[in-house]
């Protein structure tokens, strides 16, 4: 009798609080974490959030920003937007289907979104939001298969790695007037200019680790940077604002060889490169990466010898810029 007292109930033992839930509904695979997050992840993504959570004035800023703004954003898209399903945009249903299968992650929804006159891939979630991937309906109309599965891919990795919430605070800092605009912004107060700053560093970070979901996405993921050159030259303008129309994969892809072909110690870029462009060139990188081929078992490594990943993100960080130092 006293031995099935002392017997402790397994069911017990289940966390099921909230936070605990959307990590497992976002993060399906443990196998890939490495101290906190996912290890195909830029290191400066991470580390540089973790600084701005930290900032002066960034809790009440995010405060909003979860509980409001991406509140109104998912009540409007629920009301307003069609949801991709198995019956309604199929193509685009069985596309994210298959990212979410390689970045083990479970299906987000989708909606397509007519509201919005601009070709445009975005996507919201808080810790009261089922994870959300909006695409414009120019958006579909402007973009290939493969264009379409790669931003799929690259919207499933910010999902993935929780940067919906500082993308909807980077809205704030109008750093110009093509930047997604919000249906509400409820945050009234000034944002210092240390938290402004910090922000506008991690997107360069961020593009990084989303863009390499994207090519994991890829059923060829070598076609990655012809893909995205393809889709910038088209006049695409992303959500952070920024757009490219006169970009050129040959140049591109000269540049990428270049750099692949030097020694960390001596590589060096060409200081005009635009920000487009060094993180086009930095996502490519994670090409030569064993990562990558950890997720993508299929793929056979074009290199022949794939590099650490935490080789891999030094050399990254030299490309995109300053290595997360704020």
């Amino acid at each position: 009798m006293s031995d099935m007292n002392e017997k402790i109930n397994p069911l017990l033992q289940i966390d099921t609080g909230f936070r605990s839930y959307l990590n497992a509904y976002t993060r399906s695979s443990q196998s890939h974490m490495i101290d906190g997050s996912l290890d195909y992840a830029f290191d400066s993504d991470f580390a540089v959030r973790q600084k701005i959570m930290s900032l002066g004035g960034s809790a009440k800023l995010f405060k909003a920003v979860n509980s409001q703004d991406i509140a109104a954003e998912a009540k409007h898209l629920f009301m307003k937007c069609d949801q991709v399903g198995p019956l309604k945009y199929p193509e685009i249903y069985d596309k994210v289907k298959k990212c979410a299968e390689r970045l083990e992650l479970i299906v987000p929804i989708v909606f397509i979104r007519e509201d919005l006159e601009r070709p445009l891939a975005y996507s919201i979630a808080s810790d009261l939001i089922e994870p959300c991937i909006v695409l414009t309906k120019q958006l579909v109309e402007l973009c290939t298969d493969d264009e379409l599965t790669l931003l799929l891919g690259c919207e499933c990795g910010r999902v993935q790695n929780n940067h919906c919430t500082f993308n909807m605070a980077y809205t704030y800092l109008n750093a110009n007037n093509d930047v997604f605009r919000p249906i509400e912004k409820s945050f009234t107060q000034p944002i210092g200019s240390q938290l402004c700053s910090a922000l506008g560093q991690w997107v360069k970070y961020a593009d990084v680790t989303a863009n390499r979901a994207g090519m994991m996405c890829l059923d060829k993921p070598g076609q990655y940077l012809s893909i995205m050159c393809g889709l910038y030259a088209k006049e695409y303008v992303d959500f952070y604002g920024r757009s490219q129309a006169d970009i050129d994969f040959d140049t591109m892809n000269r540049l990428s060889v270049q750099i692949h072909s030097s020694t960390s110690r001596s590589l060096s870029i060409d200081k005009e490169l635009s920000d487009v462009e060094r993180f086009l060139l930095a996502s490519n990188e994670f090409l030569y990466c064993k990562t990558l081929y950890s997720w993508r078992q299929d793929v056979v490594d074009i290199d022949g010898h794939a590099e650490s990943g935490q080789i891999c993100d030094v050399r990254t960080s030299v490309v995109v810029g300053n290595g997360g130092q704020l």
